[in-house]
């Protein structure tokens, strides 16, 4: 019997190793999506979701998105046959993303300089992932490290306009009661991780096991 395939993507601006302590059942091979450059300031998420699909090199996989990640994950699955898209700590409709995610909030995205918006982060960061372990904050530092606004800018631009209201019809979301970048009160997951914050991937991994174990 063949092995069936998943595809990781991380959050905005991550990379692999959020996905470290996530287990999978036997009989998948896991593969880490990563994040491609925009074309553009204005390429639609659409158009960048197609041409990440063109790196997914198995047919009918399964979708695994974390954060932004879990978005595009939705956006990939419009483009190619999955058997299966998960979603963590994410959001799958325009209506789950908290009202302050706005007009307001994109017109100070693209008028604020980088040395405001991104420079001092770390605050924000800090208080929105709710990292617990010194693993979890060195790769929050490691994180901040990176200087590629310009993707950054087109990320945060591409969450607060993002209008979807499609869901695949095979789809499972984990989401934390705690979460703070997607308040739990906006969100409708399939499973609630009772005080999980937005790097629940991490400190709640067995939890989230548990349920692949079940779901996969």
């Amino acid at each position: 019997m063949n092995n069936k395939h998943i595809y990781l993507i991380s959050g905005l601006g991550a990379d692999e190793r959020v996905f470290s302590r996530l287990e999978f059942p036997a009989g998948y091979d896991v593969h880490f999506l990563p994040w491609i450059q925009p074309l553009n300031a204005a390429e639609p998420i659409g158009e960048y979701a197609m041409r990440m699909a063109r790196r997914i090199l198995h047919p009918n996989p399964v979708m695994l998105g974390l954060s932004f990640g879990g978005m595009m994950s939705i956006e990939i699955a419009r483009h190619i046959p999955v058997e299966k898209v998960i979603l963590l700590s994410s959001v799958k409709r325009r209506q789950e993303l908290p009202p302050y995610y706005n007009s307001v909030a994109r017109m100070l995205l693209h008028r604020l300089p980088d040395r405001l918006l991104f420079r001092r982060r770390q605050y924000i960061v800090r208080l929105f992932m709710q990292s617990k372990s010194e693993e979890e904050r060195a790769l929050l530092r490691d994180y901040m490290t990176k200087k590629d606004f310009s993707y950054m800018r087109w990320a945060l631009d591409a969450i607060l306009q993002w209008q979807n209201e499609w869901v695949p019809s095979s789809l499972l979301h984990i989401h934390g009661s705690s979460d703070r970048p997607f308040p739990r009160r906006y969100v409708q997951p399939t499973h609630t991780i009772v005080n999980g914050g937005h790097f629940m991937v991490m400190n709640r991994a067995a939890e989230i096991n548990r349920i692949l174990e079940r779901e996969l």
